[in-house]
């Protein structure tokens, strides 16, 4: 989406773009490296090492959990969010079906008893 944000013949996108609300790609190619790419990397490191961060965790001292495990709720929100606009948008492709099914593992391994009971603050 970044090599060719203009016209996405690179992924071959050239009948998708019109679709979209923006005139280019690099605004979702973007959201896709940070939110697909970046967040989660950040969630696994804090999953693993579970540190803590003053300034995160006072963002998240409302959910009585660790930042990273209430990060991976979000991160499956979002991903549905994403999906399902996606879908309504330009239909769903296999890649999109692929990637809803991570999004619901993620929510359904993040809501398991003994995860929760581990990341509980």
């Amino acid at each position: 989406m970044l090599i060719d944000p203009l016209s996405g013949g690179y992924l071959n996108f050239e009948d998708l773009l019109p679709l979209l609300p923006v005139s280019n790609l690099i605004l979702p190619g973007l959201f896709l490296i940070a939110y697909m790419g970046l967040f989660p990397l950040l969630l696994v490191y804090g999953l693993i090492a579970r540190p803590s961060w003053t300034i995160v965790d006072k963002y998240f001292l409302w959910s009585g959990h660790h930042w990273a495990w209430t990060g991976s709720i979000i991160l499956s929100a979002g991903i549905a969010i994403w999906l399902g606009y996606e879908g309504w948008l330009v239909g769903w492709w296999p890649i999109t079906t692929i990637t809803a099914v991570q999004g619901g593992l993620i929510l359904i391994l993040a809501l398991i008893p003994s995860v929760r009971k581990h990341y509980k603050q």
